[in-house]
């Protein structure tokens, strides 16, 4: 008999073993799972709601599912202030002594009773009953194991499978049984995929399970944390600390500014990300999808820092540059020579618009001709209105200056050293 209870022990373990491998998850929780489903099963099918625990040996491994239990001749007072539920519980540990003779004739109060539960008594229905429960406890499980995984991943780089797309939302395969979602939002415009096909996203964050639902992992390939991650990927000096990344903006799918510093006074930060002949930065813009880069050499002097964040080039003509009191954030009036506005302003104005969000500014570009044409009054009504914009036709060809094209269009996959 022994040697039977021994073998049919050998086999649950061996079955709870093999499920474990299946979900990827620990033997621990699975035999955690495991037992709370026995419990569940013996007090639904044996009609007791009261303490039932499961017993295994250290040593044989023989599993007993045991009824445990204090017989009292009355159910002791309880705290006044306890929700019925708690009532509930409490009473769970005690039992009648009228009720805990069926199980042992001399039971009495002050008794503890226990009494082994064979399971094969609960029939063939309570063991499925003990399947599904296993299996719903295995869906909780692995809900949570993927968010204890990846809570602490959030901001980092992954490489994924595109299994489908669900109402414009990609799904990702980013592991062993695990679906993460990249949202349309997060996607960049011309991002397009096939199923099957290789894609990298950082984790953007993750919801924490609830019943019946499991943690949702969400992908962003927007975020500027994507354009930090791909910087650690490709430059060697990135990762290890030598070079310091100070802040990163960015226009997605068109052009971001990536302000550099380097620890080492022997490493050019600017020239170490760019890499010989643009190639490091490249591999970044090819899968930003030609997104353009500008590598902009931080420095503590703000005045050095603003004028490299400004332009593309260290020579840049500022004729004069002044801050505007009363604007959060800061307002800085800026006045470059005429043969500069198209490099500072950028393709559609995106350059100066990524170097006030680099600088935490509100930056104003006129050209030199343009402030010299304007009157004092003019210029007063420019600089203090809340968008310059809206009254540029007041001055000189400000329509243009505002809305001038990039004269130096980028290449593809170009990127500027904004310290050449």
């Amino acid at each position: 008999m022994a040697k039977k209870i021994a073998k049919k022990n050998n086999m649950v373990r061996e079955a709870l073993e093999l499920l474990a491998k299946e979900k990827n998850v620990a033997i621990e929780d699975v035999f955690t799972a495991f037992k709370e489903s026995l419990i569940a099963a013996a007090r639904k099918f044996m009609k007791l709601h009261k303490n039932i625990e499961v017993d295994v040996d250290p040593d044989t491994e023989d599993i007993k599912v045991v009824l445990r239990v204090e017989v009292v001749d009355d159910f002791p007072d309880y705290d006044p202030n306890l929700s019925p539920e708690e009532v509930e519980k409490m009473d769970e540990q005690y039992m009648l002594e009228e009720e805990a003779k069926e199980y042992h004739p001399e039971a009495a109060a002050g008794y503890m009773l226990e009494v082994e539960l064979p399971f094969e008594n609960y029939g063939r229905l309570a063991i499925q009953e003990t399947r599904q429960r296993l299996k719903a406890r295995m869906g909780d499980v692995e809900r949570n194991r993927v968010f204890e995984i990846f809570k602490h991943k959030i901001g980092t780089l992954i490489n994924g499978q595109v299994l489908r797309i669900e109402k414009n939302n990609a799904i990702i395969s980013i592991g062993s049984n695990v679906e993460a979602v990249l949202p349309n939002s997060n996607r960049m415009s011309k991002d397009r995929w096939k199923l099957g096909q290789s894609v990298k996203a950082v984790i953007d964050s993750i919801s924490e399970p609830s019943k019946g639902t499991g943690a949702q992992v969400v992908l962003s390939r927007v975020s500027k944390e994507f354009v930090r991650e791909l910087f650690k990927q490709e430059i060697p000096e990135v990762y290890d600390g030598t070079i310091e990344i100070k802040g990163i903006v960015r226009i997605p799918g068109y052009r971001a500014k990536v302000a550099v510093f380097s620890r080492d006074d022997r490493v050019d930060p600017s020239g170490a990300c760019i890499g010989l002949k643009g190639q490091r930065v490249q591999a970044i813009t090819r899968e930003l999808n030609n997104e353009r880069i500008d590598v902009v050499h931080w420095d503590p002097d703000p005045d050095v820092y603003f004028r490299r964040a400004l332009g593309a080039s260290s020579n840049i003509n500022i004729i004069k540059s002044f801050e505007v009191p009363g604007f959060n954030p800061p307002r800085t009036v800026v006045v470059v020579g005429d043969e500069d506005v198209g490099i500072v302003i950028g393709d559609k104005g995106q350059a100066v618009r990524l170097a006030g969000m680099l600088l935490g500014k509100d930056i104003c570009i006129f050209s030199e001709s343009d402030w010299a044409n304007s009157s004092e009054e003019e210029r007063e009504t420019l600089i203090h209105s809340q968008d310059p914009r809206t009254v540029a036709k007041k001055a000189a060809n400000l329509e243009t200056l505002f809305n001038k094209e990039n004269s130096e269009k980028p290449s593809p996959s170009g990127a500027k050293n904004s310290d050449e």
